[in-house]
């Protein structure tokens, strides 16, 4: 059994990857209804939620059938990324994911 901090998520996981423009709700559903065991929403920039980015902001949103569900912020500054991370907190997901490695 595979486990992400107290999530078990099978022998052979399917995660949906957090990408950009792809991974929103219906396509979320979609992928959730053919085996997925893990969603993710796109990924967030940490410089978007923090300034209250609506398109940012809006990517918070999920449906409880997507659990477990986790959330990528990206950025490439300390506090910008612990800021984010509050926020999304706040939208209770299982998995907070880090992601220092894109440009911003």
């Amino acid at each position: 059994m595979i486990k992400i901090g107290d999530i078990e998520i099978g022998k052979f996981p399917l995660l949906l990857a957090p990408m950009e423009d792809v991974s929103d709700p219906p396509f979320r559903k979609l992928c959730k209804d053919h085996g997925a065991d893990v969603m993710y929403t796109e990924f967030i920039s940490s410089e978007g939620l923090i300034r209250d980015a609506a398109k940012s902001v809006k990517k918070l949103d999920f449906y409880e059938y997507e659990r477990p569900l986790g959330i990528q912020i990206f950025g490439n500054e300390i506090e910008s990324m612990r800021q984010a991370a509050a926020i999304c907190e706040e939208s209770n997901p299982d998995i907070i994911d880090i992601n220092y490695g894109c440009p911003v």
